[in-house]
């Protein structure tokens, strides 16, 4: 599982189009911003590569064990 580090991040981005995007709800997407909630490593690389094309998925997750 993947936990988000820094909702900040997210202050610069419309989360209702990044999760249409990535064809999350955005209230699952708000939950993983929060977090309130993990993701698996396909999400969380949907949500990094979304946010920047060049990014790698540890910039923006930290794994949870």
């Amino acid at each position: 599982m993947w936990h988000f580090k820094d909702k900040n991040v997210m202050k610069l981005y419309n989360k209702s189009n990044v999760a249409r995007t990535i064809g999350l709800a955005p209230p699952t997407l708000l939950r993983i911003v929060a977090g309130k909630q993990n993701c698996s490593k396909l999400v969380a690389y949907c949500i990094t590569k979304t946010l920047n094309p060049e990014a790698e998925i540890e910039d923006y997750f930290e794994r949870i064990k």
